[in-house]
């Protein structure tokens, strides 16, 4: 039996094709709000900062902001224009987070004067070096997350810590959470605004719709595959022929690879082409965890799929005005550790992703259920 579940009722109504989770359980019950209290992020640099150089390098501590709220921020009482920050990634707002950001060493006076009004407006400066270069949209490894579950039983308990084994060996679809389309969840819809930062953020919102579509598609073939015999795989999907149906059957990993499917190297690495011929060698780096498949991210400059994998990818390319890029069909958490509070009734969940990974969407994966409304 397929097991679909619709990702949200006003992104079904935008034609998004249905949510699939990871793992088969039934859904878990329990408490979640994103809220400071509960919720703590903190980024991981992708390298060393090298103590010198021309760039100020401020490790920030927010509360209840967007990282642009922020920054925002920081341009009023510095005088520093925004485009002069660097950072490596949005943080939520309904949290406590941890992120590092940049600007001209020029301003580290002026950072130090302003120190307690920042603070009194939810931003702690917490410590400072230096380095070479502005730090880009990217350059970091990932986040570290903990969650407070509330209002949790023991039993489900039980069952979040068997249904974390699960996902830590087998990994979790790597969806784009609900906040990345905004408070109607139609951010996709919308561009050319005039405002250059707004436009930028609203075609990056479109590339994540297209990249959510893909992934579903691709998870109801894997379920297709999983559960009906090769004669009705290659009925439901004609592009598949009755040889290459029994050659998916037989691969013994939930995603399966696609002749043509764009792999890169797990966690960070290289993009290159599958092929049949290298199925053996890279089903055991699969097993390995040292490899996944990708998404396409669609726009100009970017690494498209081929043959049968291209014909799955295709659907989902759109003439976007930006940069094109891959996305992880799948991640993997790390450092997971689950502690249950019997006494509050409460889990306290931590754990690691690699970046554009989101928390929410492990967190949903975990309850086998849908958490976050678009605007939550």
């Amino acid at each position: 039996m397929l097991q679909i579940m619709v990702y949200n009722a006003r992104m079904q109504n935008n034609n998004q094709f249905p949510r699939f989770f990871s793992a088969s359980h039934a859904p878990i019950d329990f408490y979640f709000k994103k809220c400071a209290r509960d919720f703590v992020v903190q980024e991981e640099p992708l390298y060393p900062f090298s103590q010198s150089g021309e760039h100020l390098i401020v490790h920030v501590r927010k509360k209840d902001k967007t990282t642009w709220e922020m920054l925002s921020l920081l341009s009023q009482v510095l005088g520093c224009k925004m485009s002069a920050f660097g950072y490596a990634g949005l943080k939520d707002k309904n949290a406590l987070t941890f992120q590092y950001i940049s600007l001209p060493k020029a301003y580290e006076k002026a950072l130090e004067g302003h120190a307690s009004t920042l603070y009194e407006q939810g931003v702690k400066i917490l410590d400072t070096t230096a380095h070479t270069h502005k730090i880009r949209l990217g350059h970091l490894k990932g986040n570290h997350f903990a969650m407070r579950l509330k209002k949790l039983t023991p039993l489900n308990a039980q069952k979040i810590a068997e249904v974390l084994e699960v996902l830590q060996n087998k990994g979790f679809l790597n969806y784009f959470g609900a906040q990345r389309f905004g408070r109607k969840g139609d951010n996709f819809k919308h561009v050319n605004t005039g405002k250059k930062k707004l436009d930028k953020f609203l075609l990056s919102s479109q590339q994540s719709f297209c990249f959510n579509q893909w992934l579903s598609a691709r998870a109801r073939l894997n379920a297709f595959v999983n559960n009906f015999s090769p004669l009705e795989i290659a009925k439901e999907y004609p592009q598949i022929s009755l040889e290459q149906a029994r050659a998916l059957k037989a691969q013994p990993q939930d995603f399966k690879l696609l002749e043509g499917d764009v792999l890169c190297h797990y966690p960070f690495g290289k993009y290159f082409h599958h092929s049949t011929q290298d199925l053996d060698t890279n089903l055991k780096r699969l097993q390995a965890r040292s490899l996944v498949a990708t998404g396409l991210l669609p726009g100009f400059k970017v690494l498209e799929a081929r043959n049968l994998a291209g014909e799955f990818e295709k659907p989902f390319k759109q003439e976007i005005d930006s940069c094109g890029d891959r996305r992880f069909a799948l991640v993997y958490p790390q450092e997971v550790d689950f502690l249950y509070l019997s006494q509050e009734a409460q889990g306290q969940l931590k754990f690691f992703l690699p970046k554009g990974a989101y928390a929410t969407i492990f967190l949903e994966e975990i309850a086998r259920q849908e958490l976050f409304s678009p605007d939550a």
